[in-house]
């Protein structure tokens, strides 16, 4: 699992594994959200305040994303209740964006690639995402 909250962050994701085209997208959502919450040109700008971005990975424990507030006792991400999952077709690459509102002020938004987690989680993730 990834987090971004900065762009120092977004940069660091370079030498991350995720296709160029996933990347674009991130580095896009994480301006738009800049853009709106702040001046465009603060470099200390941080996502910590309204919700960070967390980039889910092939091996993370999906029943158990306690480090976001996804308890295990809960079921992890398939406990909670996502504002809405969408599918983006980035061309090589099929992610899912979650949207998790906590507050109204605070937004968890996390991305996955498609077909990297087990059978019952890319179920989970497509059902919703067709809701």
């Amino acid at each position: 699992m990834r987090i971004i909250q900065t762009q120092q962050d977004i940069d660091s994701l370079q030498y991350s594994s995720l296709s160029p085209s996933f990347l674009k997208h991130i580095q896009e959502y994480f301006t738009r959200l800049r853009d709106s919450f702040h001046n465009k040109d603060d470099p200390y700008f941080s996502l910590q305040p309204s919700g960070p971005i967390f980039i889910l990975e092939a091996g993370d424990n999906l029943h158990d994303l306690s480090l976001i507030g996804f308890r295990r006792e809960d079921d992890g991400l398939f406990g909670s209740c996502p504002e809405y999952v969408e599918l983006y077709d980035l061309g090589n690459t099929q992610i899912y964006k979650i949207a998790v509102m906590n507050t109204n002020d605070y937004i968890i938004t996390l991305f996955t690639q498609v077909g990297i987690h087990h059978k019952e989680a890319e179920q989970w993730l497509k059902e919703q995402a067709e809701v």
